[in-house]
């Protein structure tokens, strides 16, 4: 499923708040941070709400990070960081008003910078669990499905099943990719030691390295535009310049990033006589 599904679906924001609900709850028994000296229901509804609070604010955040930097090419460890420490802002500040509510001599004794410590240390270990579950709990029956069907049943399963967000967490695959798959390949982007060949409105993870794939393809189809990136001719709608940096958009969304030694490249095969679009 894409981002939209992790973010509207109905039965996911359900398990989302579930995980939240039991943190709370378990919080609420442990009372750690000195808020055990209240009683058990009144830190149970305090941690609770919290854990809550923080799932409305960081699982939405998460999902787009992760989103943005698969397409700005970031590491998806970075784009968890990077969310997790931004979004802790607001949320260190709705803990704190949180914390008046209930125990207002605590909350009137600390600063916002003691706020803000504690949040990061309570939603970086729950929304690294949470990310881990929530986006990869496809993976035992994937894992079941391609031992009993064998790789090449997986394959195709694998573009109707899980989204390219899960497959990240999935058992590499080791087969050669079908032909048909390269033939609507829109661009090929290098992640570890896989490719994800990203498709008109899916991709799929392929355990290869980017120069084997690359060599099955016709040389005047695309070319690589960066270390990390293929990409096919026929995909770029326009691009953009960005700075002294040159991004290409492509149909399906995508924003690739050019290598500055490419750009002369790009130029001389035509890709670039367009005026570049503003960033």
């Amino acid at each position: 499923m894409d981002s939209s599904d992790l973010l509207k679906r109905p039965e996911r924001w359900a398990s989302v708040l579930g995980w939240a609900t039991l943190a709370g709850l378990e919080f609420g028994l442990l009372g750690p941070f000195g808020s055990y000296e209240s009683d058990v229901f009144r830190r149970m509804a305090y941690w609770t709400g919290l854990f809550w609070i923080g799932s409305l604010l960081l699982w939405p955040a998460m999902v787009a990070a992760l989103r943005a930097g698969r397409r700005r090419g970031f590491p998806p460890l970075f784009c968890f960081f990077a969310a997790v420490i931004v979004t802790s802002v607001p949320l260190a500040l709705l803990g704190a008003i949180q914390t008046y509510v209930f125990w207002p001599r605590r909350a009137a004794a600390m600063s916002m910078f003691d706020w803000y410590g504690l949040t990061i240390m309570v939603a970086l270990p729950a929304m690294a669990a949470l990310t881990w579950i929530e986006m990869g709990r496809s993976r035992p029956s994937s894992w079941l499905a391609r031992s009993r069907a064998g790789l090449a049943d997986a394959s195709q399963s694998a573009l109707t099943g899980p989204d390219h967000l899960a497959d990240a967490f999935s058992p590499a695959r080791s087969a050669a990719l079908p032909a048909h798959l390269l033939e609507i390949a829109l661009c090929l982007q290098m992640e570890d030691h896989h490719v994800r060949v990203h498709l008109p409105g899916r991709s799929y993870l392929h355990h290869a390295a980017l120069r084997d794939v690359m060599a099955e393809i016709d040389e005047e189809r695309g070319m690589q535009v960066h270390r990390s990136w293929w990409v096919d001719r026929r995909a770029v709608v326009r691009w953009e310049r960005d700075g002294r940096s040159v991004v290409l958009l492509l149909s399906n969304g995508l924003r690739v990033p050019v290598a500055r030694n490419r750009i002369v490249h790009l130029r001389e095969r035509g890709w670039l006589d367009e005026p570049a679009s503003a960033a």
